[in-house]
């Protein structure tokens, strides 16, 4: 069995490692990271694996399709690429075109969109009729470093890989990498954040307006979900240590901080990722923030004091 290793991409190295020494893959993958050069970078080492005839093994030295590939001289492989920061519908025709016939020289045909969150809505509609009629040996990968901006119907038809930035591991930067979410996003999750705290009735009675118009769906909850958890993380860094991680001297994350005890904000974070969970089935999305929100108010140390 062979292995692809690839450091500190674990998850990265697991899909591709199984793609190499079976022939169960998916019709399409999603890439999402923050840095470009990154995903374009594992973009191409996943064509590799996809498309190397042999038993791929990193790097791999016994075909020179690799090395084609990693020319972008291979005809089996297609790349797209945004112009003028958009995707449009021609680019997409051509590529369903040219892959009406089957792969010759690879294991597989492959197409890579980067960016896939800049397809205008024809090139969208384009590329959902193309993976809705899949050829078993014609495989996409996507990138993107903003899921949340990715056409929820092409993110319901792909494996989903997320992968590690190392290089930030704190500040409004690792908040944007590690949700997907902009800084006026986040900055609106800590507002809600800090009515919560302040007046918790009102934000059961408010979250409908306040939160689920814009973080409707399962992946932006979670993203919303994981800034409240960051916020509460901050809270407790600031009670143990007088600093924050993630937001950079924030008052209302000191008031909550002075508010309540150690004990209290670990039962918070406790929680919150506890009920996460649930969002991984089918769950009532109103129901289930209402009662997070409920529990949130409810959490004691123990004394029977809430903050």
């Amino acid at each position: 069995m062979s292995e692809v290793k690839i450091d500190n991409q674990p998850i990265l190295s697991r899909v591709l490692t199984k793609i190499s020494n079976s022939s169960a893959v998916s019709q399409a993958y999603l890439l999402v990271g923050v840095n470009d050069v990154d995903l374009i970078k594992y973009a191409t080492l996943f064509a590799k694996v996809l498309i190397c005839p042999n038993n791929y093994s990193n790097p791999c030295s016994r075909c020179n399709i690799c090395l084609r590939i990693e020319s972008e001289n291979f005809g089996e492989l297609s790349i797209i690429n945004p112009i003028n920061g958009v995707i449009k519908k021609e680019e997409i025709l051509r590529l369903k075109e040219k892959f009406q016939t089957h792969s010759i020289e690879g294991k597989n045909q492959v197409y890579i969109i980067n960016k896939v969150e800049t397809l205008n809505p024809a090139a969208a509609n384009s590329l959902l009729k193309f993976l809705e009629e899949p050829d078993s040996n014609t495989i996409a990968i996507f990138t993107t470093s903003n899921i949340n901006s990715v056409i929820n119907t092409v993110v319901s038809r792909c494996q989903i890989i997320k992968l590690n930035n190392n290089s930030i591991k704190n500040g409004i930067e690792f908040i944007k990498t590690s949700t997907g979410m902009n800084e006026e996003q986040i900055n609106k999750i800590l507002d809600f954040l800090f009515i919560i705290e302040n007046n918790n009735i009102k934000a059961i009675s408010l979250f409908k307006e306040l939160l689920i118009n814009d973080f409707g769906t399962k992946e932006l909850l979670k993203s919303a979900f994981m800034v409240i958890i960051l916020g509460y993380k901050d809270a407790l860094n600031y009670k143990l240590f007088k600093k924050m991680e993630y937001f950079n001297n924030e008052t209302g994350i000191k008031n909550i901080s002075d508010s309540q005890s150690a004990d209290v904000l670990i039962k918070k974070i406790k929680f919150i990722l506890e009920n996460m969970q649930k969002l991984e089935y089918n769950v009532n999305i109103t129901l289930f923030v209402s009662n997070v929100l409920i529990g949130i108010g409810e959490i004691t140390d123990g004394k029977g004091n809430r903050n």
